[in-house]
């Protein structure tokens, strides 16, 4: 534009301008002016901001040629400081456009890259006979029992905190009320924000359980696609089991350590059956064990072991019941592989 009016004004259209502002102007160069004045916006900017300065600065009577003079010293420096105003924002242009770019590009391969994060999963996975911990994106920790896996992606997002377990796990959850923590079982969701719980949710268990140590914690329905409905609020100190056949609830006071003593490598039992031994000292050590009789089925014992060779808490049973037991060993398959260690309890009369 700077560049237009400077050929304007060497094509006369400045003289032309002060006769008409000083009344001098003959009907041909008003019809000129016109004509000039309606080819465009600028033209009239233009004219206005010379009426303004003339206005401003002419202090009749004085001659055309002075006053001329002293407007088009005005003139200059106001497009002196344009022009210098214009180069300086090409320049900004220059150098803020790229950082622009940059930090837009920035931002947008940070939010591909949690979006990319958040929905690539880590699973990891603890061994018959042994148990793992880790420590999930937020800070939560987590101990898996023998057997056991957790998948959780490798982010999590602001709005929710999925993990999927399949097994036996004890959760120390970060505290977050805006992000709940889920975790995700094929019998049930245990919803939670900050607090400490065990659950159990081995494939094979017909009794999946909650445990609460700390907090507040809600046990929803698993349903895909629909909505949760809740099958429990648990306190601290609360047992829930979960009958998955006929979907019901049972929800009791406990001795909570009795179900997380595991990640402290010890088995406590309080008046459990001897179904329940066995099936706990099973994953532990890795080995099949089978009860021959209803009736020793149900014995109950109260014991704790820490570390204890599995031959050394089997005498430990045997000295608190009428029982005994025999060790099957492994046998060797064609793909070179063994069958596992098998135990079969059974009654004895004394």
């Amino acid at each position: 534009m700077i560049k237009n009016m400077e050929e304007e004004r060497t094509n006369g259209i400045d003289p032309l301008i002060f006769n008409y502002l000083q009344g001098n102007a003959s009907k041909e160069e008003i019809d000129t002016l016109d004509k000039w004045l309606s080819e465009s916006i600028e033209n009239l900017t233009y004219y206005r901001q010379l009426r303004n300065i003339w206005e401003s600065s002419v202090d009749l009577p004085v001659s055309t040629e002075n006053a001329l003079s002293k407007v088009m010293k005005q003139i200059n420096h106001e497009y002196k400081a344009i022009a210098f105003w214009n180069f300086w924002q090409k320049v900004a242009a220059v150098l803020l456009i790229p950082l622009l770019l940059s930090v837009a590009w920035f931002i947008i391969a940070r939010n591909a890259e949690h979006r990319r994060l958040e929905t690539t999963y880590n699973t990891v996975s603890a061994a018959f006979g042994s148990f793992s911990s880790l420590e999930l994106p937020d800070g939560s920790k987590v101990w898996l029992n023998s057997g056991s896996s957790l998948k959780y992606p490798m982010r999590f997002s602001e709005q929710h905190r999925h993990v999927y377990l399949n097994g036996e796990a004890y959760f120390e959850v970060n505290s977050n009320a805006t992000s709940p923590f889920f975790v995700n079982t094929p019998f049930f969701a245990v919803k939670a924000t900050g607090t400490r719980f065990n659950v159990t949710s081995y494939k094979n268990n017909l009794s999946p359980s909650v445990t609460l140590v700390e907090g507040k914690v809600s046990v929803q329905e698993a349903s895909p696609g629909k909505t949760h409905e809740t099958l429990a609020i648990l306190l601290p100190g609360q047992h829930m089991e979960y009958d998955t056949l006929i979907g019901n609830t049972v929800i009791q006071t406990v001795d909570t350590y009795k179900y997380v003593a595991w990640k402290d490598g010890k088995l406590v039992f309080r008046n459990d059956v001897l179904s329940e031994v066995a099936r706990r000292i099973s994953l532990q050590y890795n080995v099949d064990i089978e009860v021959i009789g209803e009736k020793i089925n149900k014995s109950r014992y109260r014991a704790t072991f820490e570390n204890q060779p599995l031959n050394e808490m089997l005498e430990l049973l045997k000295m608190s019941a009428p029982i005994d037991y025999k060790e099957i060993n492994p046998v060797h398959l064609p793909d070179n592989s063994f069958t596992k260690r098998k135990i079969i309890i059974y009654s004895i009369n004394k």
